[in-house]
């Protein structure tokens, strides 16, 4: 079956649903502890959406998201002006086009190779979405990321102190990052433009992940947010690349090239004694993976619940945000 998505725009698939791409740019203010992924940002924007609008509008916010569907997706952040390389579109260096199957596959298990050209520019990407190989270059313009090590006393959660049950105090590091990178994140959402900038506003001036209670994980936003209609879209797409790390739903694709990853995230705050601040591990779709399905759909993933305790019992209350972006593409070959 071949797809109805014109190419050009992407915004006119994406209206059939009442959603909306949007992109912004953020420039960091502080260092951050914590990857800059779709999943932490759905889960800090669903915190400021719940201090401005309240409890009620939060939930059904939540409804939307377990029913499949959600009414915000984000993409994770890239570096300005760059997406992720879809994997097992490897371009090579000669110009020759698409690799050999043996040679993609050497690509694939070759993380350092492969991380070379792990960002790509946008017009290269629109490229490669319509079965078109550039030769590629690594990116200098990509600014570097620098790491700390940072130490922290660990707090007993009963008595708020540093002072454990056995009366000792204990050390643990974090790592901060340090760049002068700004950032592009791309946003599915059917919430007004309105409400939307005012809780993205809220959302990185508070932090984004680990260590914000501390200053950490504060962001400015340069630019944005605006629709974004920057992709080329292929007229008989047979794939599509992930913006987000994304669990999938059961019916999903499974015939791609694609790397998993586990993840074990947190919640920021305890109902009572019995709960755990750790969420149960999941695993999760790398962004940038291609999957094949023969209509390509706005997003893909789902809504994981019961990951976490709440007065000492599992709760359908506190959920994971696991849905991706997906731009359609052409792949000329099959696995």
């Amino acid at each position: 079956m071949k797809s109805t998505v014109k190419k050009a725009s992407m915004q006119e698939g994406i209206n059939r649903y009442n959603m909306n791409l949007y992109k912004i740019t953020i420039k960091p203010i502080t260092s951050f502890c914590s990857h800059l992924q779709s999943d932490t940002f759905f889960g800090a924007f669903c915190w400021s959406y719940l201090y401005r609008y309240g409890e009620s509008a939060l939930q059904e916010m939540i409804f939307h998201c377990k029913a499949g569907k959600p009414d915000i997706i984000f993409s994770n952040a890239f570096p300005e002006g760059h997406l992720p390389m879809p994997l097992g579109v490897e371009s090579s260096q000669k110009g020759t086009g698409l690799l050999s199957k043996q040679e993609r596959y050497q690509i694939y298990i070759d993380n350092k190779e492969r991380d070379h050209f792990s960002m790509i520019r946008l017009e290269d990407f629109n490229q490669i979405i319509n079965c078109q190989y550039p030769i590629l270059f690594r990116d200098a313009d990509i600014a570097d990321e620098y790491k700390i090590m940072s130490w922290r006393n660990m707090v007993s959660r009963q008595t708020g102190t540093v002072e454990n049950a056995d009366s000792e105090s204990h050390l643990f590091e974090i790592d901060e990052i340090f760049t002068c990178e700004n950032f592009d994140i791309y946003i599915l959402s059917t919430l007004e433009t309105e409400i939307l900038s005012r809780t993205l506003e809220d959302m990185f001036f508070f932090g984004i992940g680990a260590q914000r209670s501390v200053g950490k994980g504060a962001f400015r936003i340069l630019n944005g947010p605006k629709l974004f209609e920057g992709f080329k879209i292929p007229k008989n797409p047979n794939a599509f690349v992930a913006l987000s790390n994304f669990i999938p739903h059961k019916g999903h694709p499974v015939k791609g090239f694609y790397e998993e990853f586990v993840k074990y995230p947190k919640i920021p705050y305890l109902s009572s004694e019995k709960d755990s601040p750790f969420k149960k591990p999941l695993i999760f779709i790398k962004a940038g993976s291609v999957f094949f399905d023969q209509t390509i759909m706005t997003f893909y993933g789902s809504c994981i619940e019961n990951v976490a305790l709440k007065n000492g019992k599992i709760s359908d209350e506190i959920i994971t945000g696991a849905y991706t972006i997906a731009v359609p593409c052409c792949i000329d070959f099959e696995m």
